[in-house]
């Protein structure tokens, strides 16, 4: 059957066949392989990011612990946090008297709530700067940002040392 055909034409049929095997071996099966090879590559580097991202986690952990302890503990009430205010102060100095607690004053923002507690005490000015010193140093809750010293006359006869301190924590609305 062959036989009647030239080399030449036999040649450019080969040549034909080759091509048409070429373009549907590439369809069939090295398409498919070169999408998986570029979909491997974007992969790779999706996972290459999250991993350096996954590495900063232990820095945001820290980082964290580190606003907790600079603006307050997150997730306790407002109302706990002004019954801690009010039972540490007694605990801490028997000595000291509360003259005033203002209500708890909530003020929203869009992304975070400030609330503000507001203690005054009265005693000496020993007694009430351990007071604000432990305040500052062991109480978690909430932070001190004001502190006033000031003094009130009674009757033109004495007068009583207060110490005015003024608390916030922020909470995030999201």
């Amino acid at each position: 059957m062959f036989e009647n055909y030239s080399y030449k034409q036999k040649f450019y049929a080969l040549g034909v066949l080759f091509c048409i095997l070429s373009i549907t071996a590439y369809k069939r099966s090295f398409h498919t392989l070169f999408d998986v090879v570029h979909e491997y590559r974007t992969l790779s580097k999706k996972a290459d990011d999250i991993n350096k991202k996954a590495k900063n986690t232990d820095g945001l952990t820290k980082d964290i612990a580190y606003l907790d302890k600079i603006i307050g503990k997150e997730g306790t009430t407002k109302e706990m946090v002004q019954q801690g205010i009010v039972s540490f102060a007694s605990e801490n100095a028997p000595g000291v008297s509360i003259s005033d607690l203002k209500p708890i004053h909530d003020f929203p923002e869009d992304d975070y709530h400030i609330i503000t507690n507001q203690l005054d005490v009265t005693g000496n000015s020993n007694q009430l700067l351990s007071l604000a010193y432990d305040f500052e140093k062991k109480f978690n809750l909430s932070r001190i940002v004001s502190m006033n010293f000031y003094t009130i006359k009674k009757n033109n006869k004495s007068e009583i040392l207060h110490l005015k301190m003024i608390f916030q924590n922020y909470e995030n609305n999201k």
